[in-house]
């Protein structure tokens, strides 16, 4: 086809400089939605190509690790360890001389050598349903970075939970080596999904390995239904007996377990647990992919505006539920907490901007994004281990949507403005 430039994704596999010559072979694979096509050919002279700014002409020029071992008076293998991050079998002095040899040489390790030779890339897939729930984004950032203090780079990818996506994002990493998983709240009905990729180290955060139903999986979660336990222990001591749970449709483990705690706590205090809204598929707000969680609790409104006995306090999913709950009862002219008590859960960082400031329950997200990358990049592999379970605890952070309750007041404001 002529007289038409397009762009597809590529992955350099191979390369080789004949030297002298100055001509190039390079070996390209490039994929397109489920196609992909394997090119090789002769990229001209290189001789003839002006140089980047600041960086040799030739590979020849570059420092090498032997370069970098003979700088510092070590052993090549020194420097593989410090490269790979096995400090402990290098003494302080020797990683500084290493350091000080590599900043001088301005080494730096050649990737595609490194994956050729180990068969796996650096990196860590990570998918997750969408980053415009803040959690998420926070969730996403902490990862990253503890991948990048052990050494490894980030492929996100946002699946808005849509199975055909994440599976194409898949199959093209593990195309060129990438062995390392991370999935964040997968939905519960993906029984033996990811088992297509068996030669994946997968790490779940926030799920059941009984739902996904994999020969070896690691969780990481936190204890959702103490989180639940927590806002409902925090309202019942304020006073609080009439109080409601708002969530959407219980398409992930963390749903399904902070219900639960919910019924739980509060039949432990001989309360009614039966008000309960979950908000279900047919409705307007459903947010498969958690991008539109305040919505969700907007709408959510009403619903709670109906049951009775009307409540006095809400403990919502998460934080962005409850942020959207509180701006449609502002918006009536409900006042929180004087008239209704708001909780939310993870402690997002929106949550400390809200007026006024939401009550929430902290999620632990910088250590379990750091428990989650440590289980992927060393599972146990053993054959008879099907993978560990770790489990964080939450923490009750106070600020200012929850009081004591007002029975009167508040039953004259939703009279007033919710029916």
């Amino acid at each position: 086809m002529t007289g038409r430039n397009f762009s597809v994704p590529f992955y350099l596999l191979d390369w080789s400089h004949s030297g002298g010559a100055g001509l190039a072979t390079i070996e390209v694979l490039f994929s397109c939605g489920s196609c992909r096509m394997r090119v090789s050919g002769t990229l001209g002279d290189l001789n003839d190509m002006p140089p980047k700014s600041g960086s040799p002409t030739d590979a020849a020029d570059r420092a090498n690790i032997q370069d970098v071992a003979k700088a510092a008076s070590v052993s090549v293998s020194s420097v593989s360890n410090y490269m790979n991050n096995r400090f402990h079998r290098l003494g302080t002095e020797t990683r500084t001389r290493i350091a000080t040899a590599i900043a001088e040489l301005d080494f730096r390790p050649n990737q595609a050598a490194r994956q050729l030779k180990t068969g796996k890339a650096r990196v860590i897939a990570l998918v997750v349903p969408s980053i415009v729930n803040p959690f998420n984004g926070q969730m996403v950032f902490s990862i990253e970075q503890a991948a990048v203090e052990a050494g490894y780079r980030v492929h996100l990818c946002n699946t808005m939970r849509d199975p055909k996506l994440e599976k194409e994002f898949l199959d093209n990493l593990a195309a060129v080596g990438v062995a390392d998983l991370i999935t964040i709240a997968p939905l519960n009905t993906r029984r033996g999904y990811y088992s297509a990729w068996s030669d994946l180290s997968i790490v779940a955060v926030d799920a059941n390995r009984l739902d996904l139903k994999l020969a070896r999986l690691d969780t990481v979660n936190l204890d959702h239904e103490a989180a639940i336990g927590m806002a409902v222990e925090h309202l019942f001591a304020l006073g609080h007996r009439r109080i409601a749970y708002v969530t959407d449709p219980l398409i992930t483990h963390s749903r399904v377990m902070r219900l639960s705690g919910f019924k739980k706590a509060m039949k432990d205090r001989e309360l009614d647990d039966s008000q309960a809204v979950v908000l279900e598929r047919h409705q307007s707000a459903l947010d498969v992919a958690d991008a539109q969680m305040v919505e969700v609790g907007r709408d959510a409104a009403s619903d709670v505006a109906a049951l009775s006995p009307r409540p006095t306090a809400i403990i919502a999913f998460n934080d962005m539920i409850a942020l959207g709950l509180l701006a449609t009862f502002r918006s009536a002219g409900i006042a929180v907490p004087k008239d209704m008590s708001i909780i939310g859960v993870d402690d997002a960082w929106i949550s400390q901007l809200s007026f006024p400031a939401l009550t929430t329950i902290r999620q632990p997200i910088e250590a379990m994004a750091s428990a989650a990358v440590e289980r992927v990049l060393k599972p146990n592999t053993a054959p008879a281990n099907a993978g560990s379970d770790a489990i964080f605890l939450p923490e009750l952070v106070v600020r200012d949507t929850c009081a004591k309750p007002q029975e009167d007041a508040a039953s004259r404001v939703w009279k007033r403005h919710l029916e």
